[in-house]
């Protein structure tokens, strides 16, 4: 099974020592590169490091993540992340041991209804998008 659209990669940072180790990861994405819909069986957090991107979690709102942005991901909490379709992401994920459960595809409308987050938080700069 797929579990990121092409041109994504991940470059490990950390291995793990087990398999309830940490581990750190620096995923790349290329411009409109995601995740697939997945959960982690333990708590995951990522740190945006260069260009943009979000995160969505299942029912909710796309959560921007830029330089410098951390969220932490919950266990079991279902959700995928990715660059902006206009530019690249590189992130790090920083994850404390456990299993990725992969879901299945996002959509093109899931995607593309996050593309509007950014322009929503330069509208109104006390919008809660991204937080």
């Amino acid at each position: 099974m797929e579990r990121v659209t092409p041109g994504v990669w991940r470059e490990p940072i950390v291995v793990a020592d087990s398999s309830d180790g940490l581990r750190v990861d620096r995923i790349h994405y290329p411009p409109g590169g995601h995740t697939h819909w997945h959960l982690h069986t333990r708590e995951q957090v990522l740190y945006g490091e260069l260009g943009r991107g979000w995160i969505q979690f299942e029912g909710g709102h796309p959560a921007a993540l830029t330089p410098g942005q951390v969220i932490q991901v919950p266990v079991g909490a279902r959700h995928w992340h990715g660059a902006a379709s206009d530019g690249s992401l590189v992130h790090l994920a920083v994850t404390a041991g456990g299993d990725t459960v992969w879901l299945g595809e996002v959509s093109a409308e899931e995607y593309v209804g996050c593309d509007g987050v950014y322009a929503t938080d330069a509208a109104d700069p006390d919008s809660d998008v991204g937080t």
